[in-house]
């Protein structure tokens, strides 16, 4: 199973077949299982450009089968067999018609031919499953980075967000990334074992969303406690939930991720041409005094290490009512301090190789 962007949850992380995500802020293991696939079956997953349409996925696969309910998502590729209509109904009967059939082919030829591949096919991606886990508890672990623009060591953005989903874990809160790098390296690292406990918006890149979903709670019968990982620049998008959250009684908090700049687009910039542009500013925010200005709102100061920021986490939701975490987290060349992107797009430096592979293909 390779999880798309908004799907984490749907299977036990620890699954030996849930191979994480793919795409170009995809994981070793989904890039893997993607690469080397040659049967693709599709179950209510749509074209994004951090998943599918990163031009690094399904470059083996023979045939697709996609099961969809919405028609263009439906027949996105090629050499497809379509199956419309409700996923859970169709899967069901897909299910129920696949186990009769094994039961009924159960020889030793269909053990040969299907069976010990397939325990073959496991293997191999269980192993490129433990190097990511390898890759990431790196960055999990690694001391705070020396950063230009703040002028000191600070946290990197992987091992923050960690220290925050594991505390959302255990208080059992529910997660919503807002666009942007923070949400492309949150996908990356969240272990969810349910739906339901971690919403984005699916990489549309609409800026602002987690503070609203958290203040969409104010609605709800029995609101769930729950935590908006915001950036820096989406948090501005719609600051006005400092107000709203106070005014209709809002219990969550914001933990802002503040790296001064547009990460997800600078790494792209960096990337493609090894240089970056008007990606950031040299204004300096106050957020906690910015948000401590608004009467009912907690904001903190996270520190620069692992241990300050899980005491300000443990303080903020000890607030009756909406806390603001304000963690500067690093950003630059230092490989530790971000998860990689493996897109292979036709812009940039990329162009010739991407447009070169795919004409070989095409032949």
């Amino acid at each position: 199973v390779v999880l798309s962007p908004g799907s984490t949850g749907v299977l036990r992380d620890d699954s030996i077949h849930n191979m994480h995500v793919g795409g170009s802020k995809g994981s070793i293991s989904g890039n893997y299982a993607m690469a080397h696939a040659e049967l693709l079956i599709v179950i209510g997953s749509r074209a994004v450009c951090q998943a599918d349409c990163s031009g690094i996925g399904y470059k083996s696969a023979k045939a697709v089968i996609n099961i969809n309910g919405d028609l263009a998502d439906l027949t996105h590729y090629n050499n497809t067999l379509a199956l419309p209509g409700d996923i859970g109904v169709v899967t069901t009967r897909l299910a129920e018609r696949l186990l009769e059939n094994a039961r009924k082919h159960h020889n030793d030829d269909y053990l040969e031919n299907v069976v010990a591949p397939k325990a073959l096919w496991i293997a191999a991606c269980v192993e490129q499953k433990a190097k990511w886990a390898q890759y990431k508890q790196a960055r999990f672990d690694a001391a705070p980075i020396h950063d230009e623009v703040w002028g000191k060591p600070v946290l990197g953005q992987p091992a923050a967000i960690k220290i925050v989903a594991d505390f959302a874990r255990e208080i059992d809160a529910a997660k919503f990334f807002d666009a942007g790098d923070v949400q492309a390296n949150g996908f990356q690292i969240v272990e969810d074992d349910r739906s339901g406990d971690t919403f984005t918006e699916t990489g549309a890149s609409y800026m602002g969303f987690a503070p609203s979903a958290l203040l969409a709670s104010a609605l709800a019968e029995k609101p769930r406690y729950g935590i908006a990982f915001c950036g820096d620049g989406s948090f501005m998008m719609n600051p006005q939930i400092l107000i709203d959250a106070v005014e209709h009684g809002v219990r969550g908090m914001i933990v802002i991720f503040d790296n001064r700049r547009m990460a997800a687009i600078t790494g792209l910039q960096l990337a493609q041409y090894n240089a970056e542009f008007r990606t950031n500013d040299r204004v300096a925010v106050d957020y906690v005094q910015l948000a401590n200005s608004v009467a009912g709102v907690l904001a903190i100061c996270a520190g620069e290490r692992a241990g300050e920021l899980r005491d300000a986490l443990k303080a903020a939701h000890g607030h009756d009512g909406l806390s603001v975490v304000h963690v500067p987290v690093y950003c630059g060349p230092d490989e530790l301090g971000g998860l990689g992107a493996w897109g292979e797009w036709n812009v940039g430096n990329w162009c010739e190789d991407v447009q070169a592979a795919w004409i070989k293909q095409d032949l």
